[in-house]
């Protein structure tokens, strides 16, 4: 009985040492083919595995290696440990679902089709090593995650947002508008949301620390208490959301945030957002305040500010105050990007330099102006087609508006007022100038211009209209003017110099000479002017027989003017305007030895129709010179008439005969001093 039962021992002894061996050198690759085509074709999983590690001594165990399911998933490894397999009552419990270098495209993602007695799987703890997963434009690498407690299937039906633990760590996340790397993550699916206690990652150079909630059937992200530092945002171009998406903000803050796009660049930035709920398609409602060493829109360019943002969906507002273009600045601005208005309602400039290019534009289509106050502004312009400065620079403007390349009122007290100390156009230079204006449906009214011009004063009012035919009055009146700087400014080709009173008083439509009407004076004084020796031409002319009407040609009369200089020791042009004629009537010019009267008219678009006659100390013509056609291409005339004695005076003017003139008979004294030389 012993024998027996130490026989009996031994065999089992022996049975099962082989039993051991054999299935230690059980190889379960050779049945990967048989079952991997059963399941793709009961299930449609599309799946393949490379190598295959299984033991029967241990069946809840499994090591797969190259695992590829269709073209949406492969994993290097996949190790999967079950806790329990109860195929009959449809419960799996996996105890540890490990993913080696996994890839997951989600976008090509279609759903598992499974059999009823894998109706209920639940995974104690899925953990992924070095996983990548892509999701429309958003790209995650090197993800090494722990999600625990999950039940992705319930009932045979798919829940992939059930409730579960999570956490770990994110290589890299990118996205066209995002780029965040070293990235800590722990926090849990609740009710279909992502609610993250904590995100930790570096953000564009810097760093960003946020409790974060993502509802992605309501496609909802609320950052709550995010604090950006250091981050340097940059944009191709100012980021869009989606339509149907929503970002919610709590208690943002930013500690040295820079931003880099086209359109806007701004440096050192601190503050706080308290709220933004930004819906796509629309501005972000939000309120928050800010500070930030730099910032530059366009050519537009803030150095140190502060500055407070209230916005809602339609319009966004703006309080910003600090330093700009050597200067300080404070103003209250709205913005409604659906209209492309922008609303000043205040802004305050003090002691700014600001600089005029030539590529300058004002990219906003509709200004509206409510109160503009500039106080010792100065301005420089370096286009060549606009050679201005100014210094000392006042401007007040009220309820105006710029649109459709227009200024128009926006109230009954729409007005403008300014002052400088000394305003240069080239060499041009007006000092203490003041002007008041105001502005109507119709006009533009200058109440008062006046300033130091020309080392004599000038003062200006009237009105012209804004739109055509643009029909205006002016009322100029200018007081002892120095002629030197105008033929400086003008570069004229014969320099001129002296003094001159002008006084005119017009009306009539802009581009169109023929409707003017009014009154214009000039009176001059000690006026020279270089190459035009009108003494020596009326010497000349005089000394030769004119006795019946001549033409002359204009230029060799011309010419015989520029062989000397001219001086004039009084000028008085003064009459009417009639239909863009200014009628010439006791007008005349006093050379050093001859009286030059003038009839006739100036026609304002180009030509004259003059008489002018040298008359002697009787006041009677004694050469008459007739000019007609235009300006640039006369015809000329001379005639010396007879005079009956006594003669009768052709001028009657206030303007004396010269006291160095000739006197007696113009053309007898001048012949008897040629035959005397």
């Amino acid at each position: 009985m012993k024998k027996l039962a130490k026989y009996l021992l031994v065999s089992m002894l022996v049975l099962l040492l082989a039993g051991w061996l054999l299935l230690s050198v059980f190889d379960a690759n050779r049945l990967k083919k048989p079952v991997l085509g059963w399941l793709n074709e009961h299930t449609e999983l599309d799946l393949t595995i490379g190598r295959l590690e299984f033991n029967p001594l241990h069946p809840y165990t499994l090591l797969a290696e190259d695992v590829r399911l269709g073209d949406w998933f492969s994993a290097r490894q996949l190790y999967l440990q079950l806790a329990t397999l109860s195929p009959l009552s449809g419960q799996t419990r996996i105890a540890t679902l490990d993913v080696i270098d996994g890839k997951l495209q989600l976008d090509n993602a279609t759903e598992l089709v499974l059999p009823d007695n894998l109706a209920n799987i639940t995974i104690d703890e899925l953990n992924t090593k070095n996983l990548s997963l892509s999701w429309n434009d958003w790209q995650a690498g090197g993800a090494d995650l722990t999600l625990s407690q999950w039940q992705p299937r319930r009932q045979g039906a798919w829940q992939w947002w059930s409730d579960l633990e999570i956490s770990g760590q994110l290589r890299q996340l990118t996205h066209p508008a995002v780029d965040m790397s070293r990235i800590n993550l722990s926090g849990r699916i609740s009710q279909q949301q992502l609610m993250l206690d904590r995100v930790q990652s570096r953000l564009f150079d810097g760093l960003f620390d946020s409790a974060l909630s993502l509802n992605l059937p309501a496609r909802e992200l609320t950052l709550n208490e995010p604090q950006f530092s250091h981050n340097k945002l940059q944009f191709e171009q100012l980021p869009q959301l989606d339509n149907d998406w929503t970002l919610l903000l709590n208690r943002a803050r930013l500690e040295n945030v820079s931003i880099t796009s086209p359109t806007l660049t701004a440096n050192g930035i601190d503050g706080e957002l308290r709220y933004l709920e930004w819906q796509g398609g629309n501005l972000p409602e939000a309120s928050g305040s800010w500070q930030a060493e730099e910032a530059v829109l366009d050519w537009l360019r803030l150095d140190e500010h502060q500055g407070q943002l209230s916005s809602s969906r339609e319009r966004l507002g703006l309080t910003l105050r600090g330093k700009a273009y050597q200067g300080a600045f404070d103003s209250e601005l709205r913005w409604y990007p659906q209209q492309g208005r922008l609303d000043i309602d205040n802004l305050q400039l003090q002691g700014n330099k600001l600089n005029w290019q030539s590529d300058l534009y004002w990219p906003v289509p509709d200004v509206r102006i409510h109160k503009l106050n500039l106080n010792q502004g100065e301005l420089l312009s370096l286009d060549p087609a606009l050679p201005l400065s100014l210094l000392g620079g006042e401007l007040f403007i009220a309820d105006l508006a710029w649109s459709g390349a227009q200024w128009r009122p926006l109230t009954a007290q729409a007005r403008l007022e300014g002052s400088w100390s000394e305003m240069a156009y080239d060499s041009l230079i007006a000092r203490h100038g003041h002007f008041n204006a105001r502005l109507d449906d119709t006009r533009l009214l200058l109440d008062k211009l006046s300033t130091d011009a020309l080392d004599g004063r000038v003062s200006l009012d009237g009105s012209i209209g804004l739109y055509p035919p643009h029909q205006g009055r002016i009322r100029l009146e200018g007081k002892e003017l120095e002629l030197r700087r105008l033929s400086h400014w003008l570069q004229a080709e014969r320099a001129f110099s002296g003094q001159v009173n002008i006084d005119a008083d017009l009306a009539g439509t802009l581009r169109e000479p023929a409707s003017w009407q009014g009154s214009l004076a000039l009176d001059g004084s000690d006026i020279f002017i270089e190459k035009l020796g009108l003494d020596d031409w009326l010497k000349r002319r005089l000394g030769e027989d004119y006795g019946r009407p001549t033409r002359v040609d204009p230029v060799l009369a011309a010419l015989d003017l520029e062989q000397s200089d001219g001086f004039i020791y009084r000028a008085e042009l003064k009459g009417p305007v009639k239909q863009g004629r200014w009628q010439l009537d006791g007008s005349a010019v006093q050379s050093v030895r001859h009286l030059l009267a003038l009839r006739g008219a100036l026609d304002f678009a180009g030509r004259w129709q003059l008489e002018l006659g040298a008359v002697n100390a009787q006041r009677c013509r004694e050469l008459a010179i007739r000019l007609e056609d235009s300006w640039r291409a006369p015809r000329l005339r001379l005639h010396q008439p007879e005079l009956n004695t006594p003669c009768q005076p052709w001028y009657q003017g206030s303007i004396p005969y010269p006291a160095a003139g000739l006197p007696g008979r113009l053309t007898e004294a001048v012949r008897k001093l040629k035959n005397r030389d």
